[in-house]
């Protein structure tokens, strides 16, 4: 399992000290929450960024640096989530099919988990929404 530094510790992986990281500690319920999901794992790079995976496919992307959440999804999907102020469009590309979401409070943990679930079930081929209190 992945260590997730905390704001309250500032210590990251490997012991390394981090400075306070605003909003880390929304990112990482987020993480946590994904962590316990069944087929879903975190790997976290040497630049803070952790992809979070279903199996071999990337669900998305957790930055704890900069509060934000990137998810893929397909460009009808895409174009519905902006549209109904769901998620944001990546800035970089705007042909992208990539949409973001901020994590800066509890109500952002709550719209990250179900952009994380949509994207969840799309790959599972689940109708249903997960939650983590399940069966497997």
């Amino acid at each position: 399992m992945t260590e997730w530094p905390t704001a309250a510790t500032g210590v990251g992986s490997g012991g390394a000290r981090i400075g306070p990281v605003p909003h880390s500690a929304q990112v990482d319920e987020v993480a946590s929450e994904l962590a316990g999901w069944p087929g879903v794992n975190i790997e976290r790079r040497s630049d803070g960024v952790s992809i979070v995976r279903y199996e071999d496919l990337e669900l998305g992307t957790l930055d704890r640096d900069r509060g934000l959440a990137e998810l893929r999804f397909s460009h009808p999907e895409h174009d519905e989530l902006v549209e109904h102020g769901d998620a944001e469009p990546q800035d970089a590309m705007p042909d992208s099919d990539v949409v973001s979401h901020s994590v800066a409070g509890p109500s952002d943990v709550t719209a990250v988990l179900e952009l994380f679930d949509r994207r969840y079930r799309d790959l599972r081929g689940d109708e249903d929404p997960y939650s983590s209190a399940d069966p497997d």
